[in-house]
Order: C-alpha cells, then sequence, then structure tokens
C-alpha cells in the first residue's frame, strides 16, 4: 500500500521512475542480463517471437496446456504451430510427446514455447538437446529448480506475467527477460523501439516492485501450505500432480488430478467454504484449440484437475478448513 500512495502523490501515470527500479530490481533479484515490463503478457509474448527473428508461415511449438490466448498471438503474426502432449502424473511439457509431434509434423519448429503449467519444470536436458530455441513462460514456475536447472534459465528468453494470482503481481503485465548477454543486447535495442503505451505504468510498477521485495517470505509461507497439504492428499484416492526428479515445484496453486467427477469435488469444497478453480480451462486443449484425437494426456487433465489455494493470504484457520477438504474429497 505504502508503495503504491507514494506512486500516486508523485502524481506519475505512465512508465516513469518506478518502472525502472521495478525492472533494474527484478533483473538483479532474479539473475537476468536484460528485461524490460510491458502491459500485458500477450505483449510480451508479440515482442520475444520478434526478438528471435521469426519470418511468417514458420512454425513453433508448444504444450497444449499452454494459455489459449498464446495461440491468438501466433494466428496474429502468420505463425504455425504444433502441439504437443504432456506428462500425465505432473502436466509438464513431454519431451517423448514434443517428439512425436514434431516428426508427424510437415515443418520444423523454429522455437518452442515452453509453458510451465502449475509450477512443475520439465526434464530440462531433454529439451536442450533438442537444440530449439525456447521462450520460457515461468508465470506459473517462479521459485521452481530441478536439479541445478532453475525456472527462467532453460529458454534464451523467459516470460514472467504479473497477472492477479501469481507469486509476483502488478495487478497487471509481464516482463520478458533474457539470459544471456547475447540476447540481452537485442532485447536492449527491441526496448528501444516498444512505444510507451505498451510499457507498464509507474502504478503498476510500484505494486509489483513491493511484491518483488516479498517473494522470498511468500515463497516460505506457500511452501508450508504446499507441504501440509500434500500430507492430507497422500491420504485419498486423488494425486498431486509434482514434478519428477530432484528439485522443488513453484508455489503459484495447490493441484490436484481427481480420481472422481470434478463437479462433484467443487460442490463439496463450496459447501465447505473452500474456493476452487479448474486448472486447465482456459488452456489451448481447454478451448478446443488442439486437433480431435490428439494429447489425450491434456484433455484428461483437463477433464480432472483442480487447484486449490496456497496464496500467503490464507492463513492458519483457512489452512486447516483446505486440509480437511482435502483429506475428505469425494
Amino acid at each position: 500500500m505504502d508503495s503504491v500512495l507514494n506512486c500516486l502523490v508523485t502524481d506519475s501515470v505512465g512508465p516513469g521512475d518506478y518502472l525502472e527500479r521495478f525492472q533494474k530490481a527484478s533483473r538483479e533479484i532474479l539473475g537476468y542480463d536484460f528485461g524490460f515490463a510491458v502491459r500485458s503478457p500477450i505483449i510480451a509474448l508479440g515482442l520475444a517471437l520478434d526478438a528471435l527473428g521469426l519470418q511468417k508461415g514458420d512454425a513453433l511449438a508448444l504444450p497444449a496446456l499452454a494459455p489459449a490466448w498464446y495461440a491468438r498471438v501466433l494466428e496474429d503474426k502468420g505463425f504455425n504451430r504444433i502441439v504437443f502432449d504432456v506428462d500425465p502424473s505432473s502436466a509438464c511439457p513431454s519431451p517423448e510427446a514434443y517428439e512425436a509431434a514434431v516428426l508427424a509434423s510437415e515443418q520444423k519448429p523454429k522455437a518452442i514455447l515452453l509453458f510451465e503449467a502449475l509450477g512443475n519444470l520439465p526434464d530440462p536436458e531433454a529439451f536442450r538437446a533438442f537444440g530449439v530455441p525456447i521462450i520460457e513462460d515461468i508465470s506459473q514456475s517462479l521459485g521452481a529448480y530441478r536439479g541445478e536447472t532453475k525456472a527462467g534459465s532453460l529458454g534464451q528468453l523467459a516470460i514472467l506475467g504479473l497477472e492477479g494470482g501469481g507469486l509476483v503481481t502488478a495487478g497487471g503485465g509481464a516482463i520478458l527477460f533474457a539470459k544471456g548477454r547475447k540476447e540481452g543486447t537485442v532485447l536492449r535495442n527491441l526496448h528501444e523501439t516498444v512505444e510507451a503505451e505498451l510499457r507498464m505504468t509507474d502504478y503498476n510498477a510500484a505494486l509489483g516492485f513491493a511484491q518483488l521485495k516479498e517473494l522470498e517470505n511468500n515463497i516460505a509461507k506457500r511452501r508450508e501450505l504446499y507441504n501440509a497439504f500434500g500430507q492430507a492428499v497422500a491420504r485419498t484416492r486423488h494425486s498431486l500432480l509434482s514434478q519428477d526428479g530432484e528439485g522443488e515445484p513453484g508455489y503459484w496453486a495447490f493441484p490436484i488430478a481427481l480420481d472422481s467427477g470434478m463437479k462433484d469435488a467443487r460442490a463439496y469444497a463450496k459447501k465447505k467454504e473452500v474456493e476452487t478453480e479448474p486448472a486447465f480451462e482456459s488452456s489451448l486443449v481447454g478451448r478446443g484449440l488442439v486437433p480431435e484425437g490428439s494429447c489425450a494426456n491434456a484433455r484428461s487433465l483437463v477433464l480432472r484437475s483442480l487447484l486449490f489455494p496456497v496464496h500467503q493470504r490464507v492463513g492458519a484457520q483457512g489452512a486447516q478448513k483446505v486440509a480437511r477438504v482435502l483429506a475428505t474429497l469425494p
């Protein structure tokens, strides 16, 4: 509140000093060569595609559980898409499914749009081995790691969405990051061409800056809730959608794959005053943007994946209530 009110007092409406401070802090805290904030993830993805120098008609590969708005961005730029399936136990993009989809396609992908759903990281070595440029979306996986690989270090470029419900929110917007110096130079040059109307405002940046400073504390609180809820689910026939290998997920939400109908589970949770939401309703496959008969794992997860809250505002009483519901889900 203090950060945003201070911004209001300065009467700085458009991009200004608060934005510069937020961008500098985000680069330093998250360890990127360069990055800048814009007003929506849609703008960030479009700029990331521009940075790769792709041509109209090129194909890009993306997992079936990526947000549906990805398709709009690709269509607007004249790109084709190769959609591939996910791992059924984690919802991670599957390297085996990627290879199969590319083999069946008439085109080879010029880049992979690696959306890391539910905060779970895919096998980093497998995707590196493909030798294809990667744009990594860490909007849900911020803070995650798998082995030696941290979320945001797998791709040449990374996008951190700052919409509501994220680990860091600015009330809207996104930051486009470059990992290395070469990609950083490209983004610096691209940044100079971005109109002020597309850049994040100081109001949003002030909120994002305050959230960024609390990131470690918020992750710690979410981790505690996540682990407690995991123990509750372990006593049921339902399963936690968790990443494989050594590491830690991003604690964006607590996702479970139901062994029963979602309608009954949601009704039960609501009766017990616990809010839930379907995990993949707004994904490519959830919006019918994936060819019929393909991506069977993703289709199954759309029907039975449910999110429970782990944000830091849940509180002790709320956590007990959620844990009881998870342990007794029908």
